[in-house]
């Protein structure tokens, strides 16, 4: 006997990681994060975190809603990363998440940026030109080693 079983599309769920210096730039686009989605993206950034010394900017500006399982996963990756040596720098809150994140107060243990120089300027990752980085990486040398 056969079962007819329907399927559903998975949601359009995109992470790029790109590397500025010695900080990693990690975009994330979905229209949501539950709790699955959180133990995923969270493994990820822990896994991530040593080889890049705790620096990591997160683009969230294209995610649609998320839950409090995300904000607990972005505070203890936060301490993680402090405990590095570097930060975990939130770049592009949305407005409306962002006033929740300061009426709450929850925004102390979240470093939140507006725009990516600010975020690279936390951790001074974007102190290199970008002519530099770009010749660095089409060398293949090591970024941020060049003399």
């Amino acid at each position: 006997m056969f079962a007819i079983q329907e399927s559903h599309q998975l949601p359009d769920t995109m992470l790029t990681l790109s590397r500025v210096g010695d900080a990693a730039i990690v975009s994330l686009t979905c229209p949501a994060i539950h709790d699955q989605q959180t133990g995923v993206l969270e493994r990820f950034l822990r896994d991530l975190a040593p080889g890049v010394g705790g620096r990591i900017v997160l683009e969230v500006a294209s995610v649609g809603r998320f839950n409090c399982s995300w904000i607990n996963a972005l505070i203890a990756l936060s301490r993680d990363c402090t405990r590095m040596g570097g930060r975990l720098v939130i770049l592009g809150m949305p407005t409306r998440d962002e006033r929740l994140l300061r009426s709450t107060g929850i925004d102390r243990f979240l470093d939140l940026a507006s725009d990516r120089r600010e975020a690279l300027a936390r951790f001074d990752a974007g102190s290199a030109a970008p002519w530099r980085l770009g010749v660095e990486r089409l060398l293949d040398m090591p970024q941020g080693k060049a003399a």
